[in-house]
């Protein structure tokens, strides 16, 4: 097992998923920032697994054995000491393994096998073996940001024509997801590297999918900036309103909640639960009590200053 190959500045077979917005783990603007921090000599990204990859690292050599002899493959290769390289995209990718394979496959679910993009899959010649290691459930169908669209990178870097993700589930099955180059998919990949690529430059930031990406990605302010008027933003009057009225809303909504539970409090007095008709649905409503045990006073340590942009935006009426 050889460390990472492929470089931090560019997109990645690995880090596709971010980019495309299609990554449990990281935004597009985490993938951004991550490449342009590389790019200026800047090392963002330090985390180094825990035990969960560390237990997928030293497995998988067995999950790409296994896989290979179900198949009936040949060839075996594990070690890849350079990443391979698109030859016009900025994009590269290392591989887990590769093997030979002669003929054609069909889904055979009795065997773990299930050919994804195609009823029958041709497995002729020298293939792509990538290793997953998941607590998830077994499944029919693998997420994005768990091997297909990296396998699909990886086989546009490498030029192959078909590619495994051998998914061991669970520690007791091991499912193989055999896809055929996607020329729909790749084409998606291209559109999506060649736009990262646009936006690394002048730090063109892609649309934040949260507060806390929003807060991340422009973690600074500009004191001299003078104020945006919003009438001039797409948009910008249209999100304020909506930000203006959902507050309102949610203060009206939480004044209710507060009214209807001491008037429930009250009816309930010392009784702990209640039963009552809303419609035709029957609720029950507990009002327990709960037992704290003795705790010991605990001492804050000290935290450095340091400097963060809110994640709550502060909206007053002015004259």
């Amino acid at each position: 097992m050889v460390g990472k190959l492929t470089p931090d500045d560019i997109a990645t077979a690995s880090t596709l998923p971010a980019i495309m917005g299609m990554s449990r783990y990281k935004t597009p603007n985490d993938a951004l920032r991550d490449a342009i921090a590389a790019m200026e000599g800047r090392k963002r990204d330090t985390w180094t697994g825990n035990e969960a990859t560390r237990w997928g690292d030293r497995l998988e050599p067995v999950i790409i054995t296994e896989a290979a002899r179900r198949l009936e493959l040949r060839q075996l290769k594990l070690e890849f000491p350079e990443a391979f390289f698109h030859k016009e995209l900025k994009l590269a990718c290392s591989l887990d393994g590769t093997a030979v394979g002669v003929g054609t496959l069909t889904t055979d679910v009795e065997r773990g096998i299930y050919c994804m993009n195609a009823p029958s899959i041709d497995i002729t010649g020298t293939g792509i073996i990538e290793s997953k290691l998941t607590s998830a459930a077994p499944e029919d169908v693998p997420p994005p940001y768990r091997g297909p669209i990296q396998l699909q990178a990886q086989m546009m870097c490498t030029g192959l024509r078909w590619g495994i993700i051998a998914t061991f589930y669970r520690g007791i099955e091991l499912r193989l997801f055999v896809y055929q180059a996607d020329p729909v998919m790749q084409a998606r990949i291209a559109d999506a590297v060649n736009d990262f690529e646009r936006r690394k430059p002048n730090y063109d930031w892609f649309p934040p999918v949260s507060t806390e990406d929003a807060a991340k990605t422009y973690d600074r302010v500009d004191d001299g900036a003078p104020p945006i008027d919003l009438s001039s933003v797409d948009d910008g009057e249209f999100a304020l309103a909506d930000l203006v009225e959902a507050r309102a809303a949610k203060a009206a909504a939480e004044a209710r909640i507060e009214e209807a539970q001491a008037t429930l409090m009250e009816i309930m007095g010392s009784h702990e639960k209640a039963k009552g008709l809303v419609g035709n649905k029957l609720y029950e409503v507990a009002w327990p009590q709960r037992h704290y045990k003795a705790q010991p006073e605990k001492v804050t340590p000290a935290k450095p200053a340091r400097t963060e942009r809110s994640k709550t935006l502060s909206v007053k009426e002015i004259d």
